[in-house]
């Protein structure tokens, strides 16, 4: 049986969306102030990114 392989665009778009959904809800509820948000998006960003390819393999 063949495996399937992951959808990266997919993986790529999810992990932009919840990132930056992320960093939104993170800021809108004063839990993040602008001038943190360097490192802490990339680092959101990221995790959102191997979270995406967990559940990619997974399936």
């Amino acid at each position: 049986m063949k495996k399937a392989r992951p959808d990266v665009p997919g993986v790529v778009a999810g992990t932009v969306l919840a990132g930056g959904a992320s960093i939104w809800m993170l800021t809108g509820n004063g839990v993040l102030q602008p001038d943190d948000l360097g490192v802490t998006s990339a680092l959101l960003l990221v995790t959102a990114g191997l979270l995406g390819l967990a559940a990619s393999r997974r399936g």
